[in-house]
């Protein structure tokens, strides 16, 4: 697997890991997303816009889904085919993070996500 740095923001400076994720997978801006989410948010009536429940209704609209539940795997020793993925990581402790990779490239603010750990697996089907 391969590291490239890819970072957006919000007019404010302010950079979310689930917008950015989708904002590279769906070349959108970081507004069109937040919106997005956010509407999903009001219709699930749910307390966040990158709750669990509300990013997996939004891939699910957009043909992302899941594939498998894989624990105790490092990104980095993850074997995928060629395509586009989401994954949804943590540290083992208190940090959740959400990453896309597309084509075994792993795409995010810095190579430190190759070693977070596996909590669920989409794949974008087209």
């Amino acid at each position: 697997m391969k590291f490239s740095e890819y970072n957006i923001f919000n007019p404010d400076g302010k950079s979310n890991c689930v917008i950015r994720t989708f904002c590279k997978i769906f070349n959108k801006s970081y507004e069109d997303i937040y919106n997005d989410l956010c509407q999903i948010k009001e219709e699930l009536n749910s307390s966040l816009f990158n709750d669990i429940e509300v990013f997996e209704t939004y891939m699910k609209r957009n043909n992302i889904f899941k594939i498998n539940n894989i624990k105790d795997i490092k990104i980095k020793d993850l074997k995928l085919e060629n395509g586009i993925y989401v994954i949804f990581c943590y540290d083992k402790k208190s940090f959740y993070h959400m990453v896309p990779i597309i084509n075994n490239i792993l795409y995010d603010k810095d190579s430190k996500s190759l070693d977070l750990y596996i909590i669920t697996l989409y794949k974008l089907k087209r």
